[in-house]
């Protein structure tokens, strides 16, 4: 049933631990709400009964209780008074309650999100590869399963299956309480004693009966009047909820859960383009969603009327003739060969009945001489032709293809399994899950920036500075804000052990150690947010020169990095060299 799924009770039970939480916080509010209601209606029913009770007393004994009919049973007569003295309200305020609970409660059992199996398998399918890349499985490195991922990726990023489904089940939940908070204070009015009665429900007895001859009371009106305005409260907050969960849908980037649109709109590659259209203009998002609910209201409807017409009248049964369309550069040259053999076939049908009207003349001399002058004449008239040939092929040049403009991607099933995962999962580890499966740089790429680094001279101190890992760096930074942002966490490993870092004032991310000159040490280190480590950095050694007055006299107090490692490296080439040498 769909309320299990929100449950997860495998989960809870430790049998499926290859399962996501889909539930977030709101969904298991809801349910929750929807189960108070269900122990209100009940609790009711208990304590009033099916029926409810009515005390009815001869009108006398409301004044003065000393006669002796007041002390008489008056069961019947008050059974009778019932029909007269009881209001709807009065009557039917325990089986409204419960007939709404089993309302509320059974919506949860309507596989539309909840319990739908392809809602469930398309969370498996994300699970599946999110799984693989996180454990950093050998398979992921096959080429194969690389495109199968990437086929299964393109489903979640162009469907919209989740999110329709979402916004229909919170949407009938949200009028379903709307309607059920407008009944229940409603009948709550009538309960109280400011005399509200805007259904005009009320009884007219004014608590009389039997022509005003016996006084009728209601024990149990402050029972219904005080569960009703706990009910009113409880349908309230799960409006709110539902409310709150359909705003969700719409997929409004940074409002409502839906932050990791604003981060998938940042992504670019390599060429600097961005890698996911996402639509951030909240008015143009409400516009859209407005035309697919009037397009889902009026037009589907019709559409799939005339898909049912077209079935059954068996259009799509007609055979239709298979027409093999030549590819476009193929019926082009050949165009370009007959135009070339029809020119040539018209120069030499000029040319012969030039020379036989010639023949036939006995200008024969004349024709000579004039050749030798028609040559440049020739010349000049090929000129024209080729600029005209020239002109027609670029008239007849094909326009480039027009290509649909990418759909947003705000409504996608990948955004929306991430932004519910967000309640659950920490938002780091699915902004890292981004460079996997995207061309973008991650945290891993970050080296030590041997340009930014310095040794300070005065106090023997080694301020280690990394590279930027790019947007997925910027990215961190903004969900970390609150928090510190990311922060590199490492130790230098020389010959006197580890020795721990320290921070600058400058930069949170700088590392600083007290080293000694002449020393070689080996640098260890990660980046960690929220006190987790989030990568892994590669380790970097250098060695510190012995002697630092040449480099002062060149760079000052604060000799870089740089310096360091091309030292070393001029040191290491050079005895490697000698004892080459030697060997020789």
């Amino acid at each position: 049933m769909a309320f299990l799924d929100i449950l997860n009770i495998p989960g809870l039970l430790g049998t499926d631990l290859h399962a996501f939480k889909r539930a977030n916080i709101y969904d298991k509010l809801d349910l929750g709400l929807a189960g108070v209601v269900a122990l209100i209606g009940v609790s009711v029913l208990i304590l009033n009964g099916f029926s409810s009770p009515l005390t009815c007393v001869p009108a006398g004994c409301s004044s003065s209780g000393t006669s002796t009919n007041c002390a008489l049973d008056w069961t019947y007569q008050s059974g009778l008074c019932k029909n007269e003295v009881l209001s709807l309200p009065d009557a039917n305020f325990h089986y409204l309650l419960v007939v709404l609970a089993l309302l509320l409660v059974g919506l949860l059992t309507v596989p539309i999100y909840w319990g739908s199996n392809a809602s469930k398998e398309l969370f498996d399918n994300f699970y599946y590869i999110w799984a693989k890349l996180k454990n950093g499985d050998e398979e992921c490195k096959d080429v194969e399963w690389k495109r199968r991922m990437h086929f299964v990726l393109d489903q979640l990023k162009s469907g919209k299956t989740l999110s329709t489904r979402y916004a229909i089940y919170h949407g009938l939940a949200l009028v379903l309480d709307l309607v059920a908070l407008v009944v229940v204070g409603l009948f709550t009015l009538n309960f109280t004693d400011l005399g509200l009665d805007p259904l005009g429900v009320a009884s007219t007895s004014g608590g009389k009966c039997a022509a005003d001859g016996f006084t009728c009371a209601i024990p149990n009106r402050d029972l219904f009047k005080w569960f009703g305005v706990l009910t009113c409260l409880v349908l309230l907050v799960k409006a709110v909820i539902n409310l709150k969960c359909l705003l969700f849908s719409l997929g409004l980037p940074g409002l409502f859960g839906r932050n990791f649109l604003i981060y998938a709109d940042n992504l670019k590659d390599n060429s600097d383009k961005s890698i996911y259209n996402i639509q951030t203009n909240p008015i143009m998002v409400l516009l859209h969603t407005l035309l697919v609910v009037l397009k889902l209201i009026f037009i589907a409807p019709i559409q799939w009327l005339l898909a049912f017409c077209r079935f059954y009248a068996r259009k799509h049964d007609s055979p239709k003739e298979i027409i093999k369309r030549l590819s476009a550069t193929n019926i082009r040259a050949e165009q370009k060969e007959t135009k070339k053999v029809e020119k040539e076939a018209k120069a030499l049908e000029t040319a012969v009945n030039g020379d036989d009207a010639a023949v036939k003349n006995g200008d024969a001399a004349a024709k000579n001489g004039d050749a030798k002058k028609e040559k440049p004449k020739e010349k000049e008239e090929k000129k024209p032709k080729e600029a005209e040939e020239k002109k027609e092929e670029k008239k007849e040049e094909p326009k480039s293809t027009p290509l649909v403009a990418r759909p947003a991607q705000n409504w996608s099933d990948l955004f929306f399994i991430i932004d519910i995962l967000s309640y659950n999962i920490d938002q780091c580890d699915l902004i890292l899950f981004m460079t996997k499966i995207n061309p973008v740089p991650g945290l891993e790429n970050k080296k030590v920036n041997v340009d930014i680094s310095y040794l300070d001279t005065s106090n023997n101190t080694m301020v280690v500075s990394h590279t930027d890992a790019g947007v997925i760096e910027s990215l961190l930074d903004t969900e970390l804000a609150t928090e510190g942002g990311l922060q590199i966490v490492g130790w230098l490993e020389g010959p006197t052990g580890i020795m721990w870092s320290q921070r600058t004032k400058d930069s949170p991310k700088n590392l600083a150690f007290a080293v000694s000159l002449g020393s070689t040490y080996e640098l260890v280190s990660a980046v960690y947010g929220r006190g987790r480590m989030l990568a892994r950095l590669q380790n970097f050694t250098f060695q510190c020169p012995q002697d630092t007055k040449k480099q002062m006299k060149k760079y000052g107090q604060n000799i870089p990095l740089s310096a360091f490692i091309s030292q070393s490296l001029f040191q290491k080439f050079s005895s490697d060299q000698g004892s080459q040498q030697k060997n020789e």
